[in-house]
């Protein structure tokens, strides 16, 4: 009786070292994807504007979790797209990662777009500066 509780033991114990050890493998396969913006910015005609000048903004909210820190800006290529990298304002875990005001200038034109960011996409918006 002894011998068949101990060996009932073991097995429960290889039972449930192969079930932590299968769930630590598990998570730590987890990749996290590339949180991106790309803004393509356009006069009014439809046109792609290469050099403008795109800034982006925090839009206050309720909510007042999100970072206030963002303030990132660049100019757009010779296609017209301008290209920011959110994953230094997004940490693993994280609910959202902001909601932001998507300025563009090109001499004397101007236009803006509010965008809600998630996270671990590629998020896209179109800015029409008039």
């Amino acid at each position: 009786m002894y011998k068949n509780f101990i060996g009932k033991i073991k097995l429960f114990d290889g039972i449930i070292t192969l079930v932590l050890l299968s769930s630590v493998l598990l998570t730590s396969c987890y990749k996290k994807e590339p949180t991106t913006l790309e803004v393509a910015v356009q006069f009014s005609n439809g046109e792609l504007v290469k050099n403008a000048k795109v800034k982006l903004v925090v839009e206050p909210t309720n909510n007042s979790t999100q970072l206030s820190i963002i303030n990132d800006s660049t100019t757009t290529n010779s296609g017209g797209l301008a290209f920011f990298d959110m994953d230094k304002y997004y940490k693993s875990g994280q609910v959202g990662v902001a909601v932001l005001k998507v300025e563009a200038f090109y001499f004397g034109l101007s236009g803006n777009q509010v965008i809600q960011v998630e996270e671990e996409k590629r998020n896209r918006v179109v800015v029409m500066i008039q």
